[in-house]
């Protein structure tokens, strides 16, 4: 009895051991599963093994690519509603949408439309997505992304900033026209968007239609030039209809 009682105890130390050094090499997939995978034989026990660690890898992977984009909430795309009211234009087809193709081809998607129909799900959802599909994602609104820029630029920092950036392969910039932006701003963002022209792909969303950006902008040149850079290898979404949240608050009541 008492060399089932040593043996149980060794057996423990050597377990505890083994964790230990899995997590001193970073195998944190290894380390939780390793003691409970069924196998037939040592090959078999290998490969389940590398597969539980590259999954695990995989998951950390996404979940980093995810904290990093900035999300300001998480949406799924199996949670929007392609409502009869958002305008999908010639060229591109929701399953490209659905599909990042646009990506991959370096082009841009545009909303425009009222508040509360749906463009900063759909952009979030496409973003949030990209990241599983282990792309790079910022996402930003306009007024947050504004403001950034003009305290990179103020302390000096802006360079390495605006380099990062440029390793993503999808920029979101949401709300543009909430707030009108200050001159410097304004140039700072006219540069981000146009570093990112055929370069990586872009998702803007608006609640205003291009002939009013100007009032966002303060320029009318600088607007126009960066209207030209939008549109070139731009998909051009319309959302019109009444809000999502102003129904969905509307049926709450109702039901009370």
């Amino acid at each position: 009895m008492s060399k089932t009682i040593k043996k149980s105890a060794n057996d423990a130390i050597v377990n505890e051991l083994i964790e230990k050094q899995m997590r001193q090499l970073k195998l944190g997939g290894l380390a939780k599963d390793w003691f409970n995978v069924p196998f037939t034989t040592k090959e078999d026990y290998l490969l389940k093994l590398l597969e539980i660690e590259l999954k695990e890898r995989e998951v950390n992977r996404i979940n980093r690519y995810v904290k990093t984009a900035g999300f300001s909430v998480i949406k799924e795309l199996e949670d929007f509603e392609w409502h009869h009211n958002i305008g999908i234009p010639n060229g591109i087809t929701r399953d490209d949408i659905e599909n990042l193709t646009f990506i991959s081809k370096k082009e841009n998607l545009i909303m425009l439309g009222d508040v509360g129909t749906g463009k900063t799900h759909l952009s979030t959802a496409l973003g949030l997505l990209a990241c599983h599909k282990n792309k790079r994602v910022r996402f930003y609104t306009a007024a947050s992304l504004a403001n950034i820029l003009l305290e990179k630029n103020q302390r000096g920092n802006l360079n390495s900033f605006v380099m990062n950036l440029k390793k993503v392969e999808l920029l979101i910039i949401d709300e543009i026209g909430f707030v009108p932006l200050h001159q410097d701003a304004a140039q700072l963002m006219f540069q981000v968007i146009s570093d990112c022209y055929e370069q990586r792909s872009l998702i803007i969303t608006s609640n205003l239609e291009f002939s009013q950006w100007n009032t966002i902008f303060g320029d009318n040149r600088l607007t126009k030039a960066l209207v030209d850079r939008l549109v070139h290898h731009s998909h051009i979404m319309i959302f019109s209809g009444e809000s999502f949240r102003l129904a969905q608050s509307m049926k709450r009541q109702k039901s009370y």
